[in-house]
């Protein structure tokens, strides 16, 4: 089987979540909640850029399928840990992803591209990206 980059992308979206996942043990409750912000930010990519590849037909119904049980597990896992180290509002933004994976879920099982696509954008925007301030550069 073929890979393409847009495969490979969303196979290291993949592995950075799971990774993030088992590394949440054992952590100050203000690293575990910012780890559950970063899992949730990566997922709802990882959703979004697969909804969108399901939608214009570059992967397949069961691999994109993959994707999304992957997720909506990982993001339970997250939240579980999420919740327990660090409280209900660590595990909130990993909640809310976990619905727009819900409803991704229930748009593929009915073949609903596009509903797909609008849901998993909807995910990407639960947990915009940190903006991480500039670095001055010497003169």
């Amino acid at each position: 089987m073929h890979t393409t980059p847009s495969m490979r992308l969303l196979c290291v979206s993949l592995t950075v979540a799971l990774a993030m996942v088992v590394a949440g043990c054992s952590k100050p409750p203000d690293e575990v909640a910012k780890e559950a912000r970063q899992s949730a930010a990566s997922w709802a990519a990882t959703l979004s850029a697969a909804a969108e590849r399901w939608g214009n037909g570059e992967v397949s119904s069961s691999y994109f399928q993959t994707v999304v049980t992957q997720a909506r597990t990982s993001l339970r896992k997250e939240a579980q840990t999420a919740r327990k180290s660090a409280g209900d509002a660590a595990a909130a933004p990993v909640n809310a992803v976990a619905l727009r994976a819900e409803a991704i879920a229930n748009a593929v099982q009915r073949g609903d591209r596009a509903a797909a696509i609008e849901a998993g954008h909807a995910a990407a925007s639960e947990v915009p990206a940190e903006k991480i301030p500039a670095v001055a550069r010497p003169q």
